[in-house]
């Protein structure tokens, strides 16, 4: 099944969870194709309000990926307020990524490309999905989100996109993104955790470590080498 994945290509790359203008420069450095901000979510370490993530955003819309598109900033959101995809889109994201709910009301407010985020492979809401009319990709999470938890990446492969890229994230890193995306064949690989400094769990707010944004990132470079 192909469904517009990748198959043996190399995927796209989604560092998710930036929290530093700092940061947003590493990910230009690295040339990915996708920079996530966690907003409106204070449960997260990652959280960001929408005047920090306004820091954020000149830095990554600067930056190209690999391919030459501009680098694509993404809200990352929990079941997000009419309100609050309003303020995301008046700020200047690319796409808007959404866990948990997403209601009619919120739906039909969206004006930028959606990634519909699941747990696992639990699709409930599947297809108040397919009905949103900026739905442009799914993503499939562990069961809890941020957690550096894993799944069945390779029961991925028994869902069909309907055409739209396949996001695989979910205890990501370096050391297993291959195996990953040799059992998944995704469009694209998120990592969030997987590319934070070794002090985060005594931290405030997360933060992500440079040297393994690198190594995630030629990791996954990797496997063109390898096709």
């Amino acid at each position: 099944m192909e469904d517009g994945r990748q198959g043996n290509r190399i995927p796209g790359i989604k560092i998710c969870g930036l929290t530093s203008v700092k940061e947003a420069e590493w990910v230009v450095e690295e040339a990915v194709d996708y920079a996530g901000i966690v907003l409106f979510y204070p449960k997260s370490r990652r959280n960001m309000t929408i005047a920090e993530a306004k820091e954020l955003l000149p830095v990554i819309k600067r930056g190209k990926a690999l391919s030459g598109e501009p680098i694509k900033a993404v809200a990352v959101t929990v079941s997000p307020t009419s309100e609050q995809i309003q303020q995301i889109q008046a700020s200047g994201f690319d796409m808007i990524q959404i866990h948990g709910e997403l209601s009619k009301e919120a739906s039909d407010t969206v004006r930028i490309p959606v990634i519909r985020a699941y747990n696992g492979l639990d699709r409930a809401g599947h297809e108040t999905f397919r009905h949103c009319n900026q739905a442009a990709a799914y993503l499939f999470d562990a069961g809890k989100p941020g957690s550096g938890q894993t799944f069945d990446w390779g029961a991925l492969r028994q869902f069909s996109g309907n055409g739209k890229p396949i996001f695989l994230a979910g205890g990501l890193n370096a050391d297993n993104v291959v195996q990953a995306i040799r059992a998944a064949a995704p469009d694209v690989v998120d990592v969030s955790s997987g590319v934070e400094t070794d002090a985060a769990a005594v931290t405030a707010r997360i933060g992500k470590d440079r040297d393994k944004i690198r190594a995630f990132v030629r990791a996954v470079r990797s496997v063109r080498e390898e096709a």
